[in-house]
């Protein structure tokens, strides 16, 4: 009995190994198969890491390409236009622009409104399509379009506010609608905006002609260049006198258009690197009594010199003025106080502001400008009329932006 329970046990035991024997290679199966399992969602999981970092430099490549066309294409623009006449009157005049041109001054208060008006081919008679309103030195400006029965009118129109008794701008303007068929269509003039003139333009093209030449995808792109000549009336008072009250005062007259300042030759040299050339350098100049400076406007220059001497010349309106001044005389502490200003104080828009930064090389203003672009939204807000007059460093920023929310 004992013999045969000898037996069976190790019987037994023989089984239970092979159970054993069992179990361990179905465990050791299963593993295997949990490890292949795995080792396949490991491989899965690096191919789409990888696929997706292919994709990203793929994008980047492109990025950078776009970037590259955008340098390539940010060249100066040169606006030509008609020799221009103005007449005894002061009327407007105007004429469509021949190979026989003029080179429309881009420097002092020079400025560009860029649009595309959409589904223009619904427009029905009497009906206008407006831009967006954009300051410049001070005045708010826009494009407006206007359909007759055969015609498209093409007007510019100032915004600036009615309560202001005898203000005046003068300009040169170049109206310009884009085509991609044939040549663009423009038309040129000087003009006089005031309180009782505050939109100038013309029938400006045949409706038949413009569904034809000049619409992409329904979409017209207009443009209007303009140089401000003169302005009267558009600013504060003046907070200081520079007139001949002053002249015992001073030792040179600085003459702008048919103003003339009665300054002294060292507290200007003192503050501008301009002024110390031109009055102490060795220039046909510097000897003159009298001086005459182009290219800035009358009240620009008078909030430019109260600025200098100490007056709170800085607002809304003079701002822009004074950086273009500034910035033309070379003087750091004009450019410094626009932009403390326009900092801390100013309620322009983000695009606004951006534009001057850009404008002007304020890096501190430009800083904090990116700081507040935060979203797309943010993005179509600054965007200007024309991408290619985005700087390229800040269209790369935006991009990244555009991609991390994405």
């Amino acid at each position: 009995m004992s013999e045969e329970n000898d037996n069976v046990a190790p019987m037994n035991n023989d089984k239970d190994n092979l159970v054993s024997e069992v179990r361990q290679e179905t465990a050791e199966n299963k593993t295997g198969s949990q490890d292949g399992s795995r080792n396949e969602i490991v491989e899965k999981m690096l191919k789409e890491v990888l696929d997706k970092q292919k994709n990203l430099v793929d994008e980047l490549r492109s990025v950078r390409s776009d970037l590259q066309l955008i340098r390539d294409d940010l060249k100066p623009i040169i606006v030509k236009a008609a020799a221009l006449k103005e007449t005894d009157d002061e009327d407007e005049t105007d004429s469509e622009s021949d190979n026989e041109s003029a080179t429309m001054p881009t420097t002092g208060k020079y400025f560009v409104l860029k649009h595309v008006f959409k589904n223009v081919s619904n427009m029905k008679e009497n009906e206008y399509r407006l831009s967006e309103p954009e300051e410049h030195y001070g005045v708010e400006w826009r494009m407006l379009v206007y359909r007759t029965k055969e015609q498209l009118k093409f007007y510019l129109n100032c915004l600036k506010s009615m309560d202001t008794v005898n203000w005046r701008i003068e300009t040169q303007r170049k109206h310009v609608l884009v085509s991609n068929r044939v040549e663009n269509k423009v038309m040129e003039s000087i003009g006089i905006f005031d309180k009782e003139s505050r939109s100038w333009g013309w029938p400006f093209i045949a409706w038949d002609v413009l569904e034809k030449d000049f619409l992409v995808d329904d979409q017209l792109t207009a443009e209007i260049h303009v140089k401000i000549k003169k302005t009267t009336g558009i600013y504060k008072d003046n907070l200081r006198s520079f007139d001949e009250t002053m002249e015992e005062f001073s030792d040179v007259v600085l003459v702008v258009n048919e103003d003339k300042f009665y300054v002294l030759k060292l507290y200007l040299a003192a503050h501008s690197p301009y002024f110390k050339a031109l009055f102490l350098g060795n220039f046909n100049d510097s000897k003159k009594s009298e001086i005459k400076l182009t290219g800035i406007d009358a009240d620009d220059f008078q909030n430019y010199l109260e600025l200098l001497y100490g007056e709170s010349a800085i607002d809304e309106f003079t701002v822009e003025g004074l950086l273009l001044v500034g910035d033309m005389y070379d003087t750091p502490m004009a450019i410094r106080k626009c932009e403390q200003f326009l900092l801390k104080e100013s309620k322009k828009s983000l695009k606004k502001k951006l534009q001057m930064s850009m404008k002007y090389h304020l890096e501190a203003l430009n800083k904090q400008c990116r700081k507040e672009i935060k979203s797309v939204a943010d993005i179509k807000s600054v965007l200007p009329g024309d991408i290619r007059d985005l700087d390229p460093s800040i269209m790369a920023e935006f991009l990244e932006i555009a991609l991390s929310i994405q």
